[in-house]
């Protein structure tokens, strides 16, 4: 995963290229803080100056934040090639991994870890001659992803989300003229930058979150503020995906009206499937997907890739691998997943968060056992359901090292983050008190820091509680370089009470209606924003994995 940004400048004069962060403040006066943690591998720049004649200094900035998960060594952005085709020069801006394509002679070098999928992408980007040929290449493409790429001497821009939108992209929006009618941008990026200064309001009313609904193409238009995008068209992945999102919202008016989408990855199910069939069907492709991150994951922790050369040949033996893990059917479905495919020496961490209750009020009449004491995390509910499908996972597989790593949140450190990180880095979303709770959540189990069980351990302190056990253990960090996520199973499987509520009043087809809508918009609900939470699981070097290809 990786931050990226397009982005205009008032002076681009200077010489750009390679890691240049340092000069970043002096040339855009916007706080890079969030943006740059999204890639602690490496953060390069390269200055762009659009095609046609000079009239000033202002041009394009096009960052890349690398966390690296693929390829022998980290791979620079933006990527450049040149098509012998068409003469034109492309500059791509990647954030994803392709996990399939649609062809399968092409889906064979996306199979090779050591090969770091953006280069591929580029080589087919630089042999597509026609539109049509490089939006079908960005509908083949299986797997989570945002990108930007920048066409010259046509000054055209391209970017967009995968039809899940699984990404982040956002981008800031000028005000619009009575005579244009067109979206107008001039900065696209992975996450909300806000100015140097005081951060206003104003400021964060300019973003808005780019519809995962298809590929988008703009034109570059120089005005007297500068380069900015414009006459914005977007390609459909799909008719469903036209019916998700309102775009005239976003004054985005020339639409094209035909599919992009590769039926291959969508495929219907069979009109006479029986309830059987469809959960054999949901299982497999649900095991397909963790198969497949785990294939081509790294040979080695986030600590030993410091060592490459010692290491990577051999792998290692630490914990490759983690589950954000709350003791529910998500996070324990697919734990029992990754044991199927993760080498059986290898431990699995599993991150449990829990936070310290506040003092009830001394004027309540009411307590309980969650509230009574400040300072108990044992009692907190997921903590409790971690110990049941942690013994459970030990009991399925006992031959596997289960590591469960109890992350214990105090009350002014819970605060502190909230206000200081938490509410910027879900930006533009509207925020409710959910979307804190689990930005919060998501962020202290990135972490990965806090006291470790292992299920030996476990075992040998059967007698002990798990309060006790919990808190007499030492210090650990996860050094775990993927992270798997059960966004979005409650969605896709029915898992509100809202949705238990529609079917005992209404029946199935109701119930089926609601779970379509809530699949069709959990883009602008969750996915996008979630990425955009995930700060502190990509500033350790560390991936997720979310939306796992089973939907269909």
């Amino acid at each position: 995963m990786c931050g990226i940004a397009l982005l205009s400048a008032s002076d681009v004069s200077t010489a750009l290229d390679g890691d240049c962060t340092s000069q970043l403040q002096s040339i855009v006066h916007y706080d890079f803080s969030t943006f740059l943690h999204r890639g602690p591998d490496f953060c390069s720049c390269k200055a762009l100056m659009p095609s046609g004649p000079a009239v000033d200094s202002s041009g394009l900035l096009a960052i890349g934040c690398i966390l690296s998960q693929r390829g022998s060594s980290v791979t620079i952005q933006p990527l450049s090639t040149i098509s012998s085709l068409t003469n034109k020069t492309y500059y791509l801006l990647w954030n994803g991994e392709v996990f399939h394509f649609a062809d399968k002679l092409i889906d064979q070098r996306f199979h090779d870890p050591l090969v770091n999928d953006a280069d591929i992408l580029l080589s087919l980007i630089r042999d597509a001659d026609t539109l049509e040929k490089l939006l079908c290449l960005f509908s083949s493409i299986q797997g989570p992803f945002a990108f930007i790429l920048i066409e010259f001497p046509t000054n055209l821009i391209y970017f967009g989300r995968d039809p899940l939108g699984r990404r982040s992209l956002v981008a800031r929006c000028l005000a619009v003229s009575d005579e244009d009618s067109h979206m107008v941008l001039d900065c696209i990026s992975s996450v909300v930058l806000l100015s140097c200064s005081e951060q206003n309001k104003a400021d964060e009313q300019g973003w808005i979150e780019l519809p995962a609904s298809g590929v988008y193409t703009a034109q570059l238009l120089h005005t007297k503020n500068g380069w900015c995008f414009t006459n914005t068209t977007m390609y459909p992945w799909s008719k469903e995906h036209l019916e998700a999102w309102s775009l005239s919202q976003l004054n985005i008016t020339k639409q094209i009206g035909f599919v992009l989408a590769n039926e291959e990855h969508f495929p219907s199910l069979p009109p006479a499937a029986s309830f059987d069939w469809v959960c054999e069907e949901f299982l497999k492709l649900l095991c397909s997907a963790v198969r497949d991150r785990v294939r081509l994951a790294s040979s080695t922790c986030t600590n030993c890739s410091l060592w490459p050369k010692t290491h990577e040949a051999a792998g290692c033996g630490h914990s490759r691998f983690g589950v954000l893990f709350s003791g529910g059917l998500d996070s324990t479905v697919i734990a029992a997943l990754c044991d199927r495919f993760i080498p059986s020496d290898q431990p699995i961490d599993l991150i449990n968060v829990a936070f310290e209750q506040s003092a009830p009020d001394a004027s309540s009449k009411i307590t309980n056992s969650s509230t009574c004491q400040k300072g108990s995390t044992s009692d907190a509910p997921d903590r409790q359901t971690a110990w049941q499908s942690f013994r459970e996972l030990c009991s399925l597989s006992p031959n596997r090292n289960w590591q469960l790593v109890l992350v214990d949140v105090p009350l002014e450190e819970l605060r502190a983050v909230r206000s200081s990180y938490i509410k910027r880095l879900l930006l533009p979303n509207r925020l409710t008190v959910l979307d804190v709770s689990l930005g919060l959540a998501t962020w202290f189990a990135a972490r990965g820091t806090g006291h470790l069980v292992t299920s030996l351990s476990w075992g040998q302190s059967s007698a002990v509680s798990n309060r006790d056990l919990g808190g007499q253990n030492s210090t650990y960090c996860s050094p775990a370089k993927v992270v798997f996520v059960g966004t979005g199973v409650d969605e896709q499987l029915a898992g509100y009470s809202r949705h238990r509520i529609t079917f005992q009043q209404y029946g199935p087809e109701a119930l089926e209606k609601e779970l379509v809508m809530e699949m069709r918009r959990i883009s602008e609900r969750n996915l996008g924003r979630d990425d955009r939470g995930r700060l502190f699981l990509l500033q350790n070097g560390r991936s997720d994995e979310v939306g796992l290809q089973s939907v269909r």
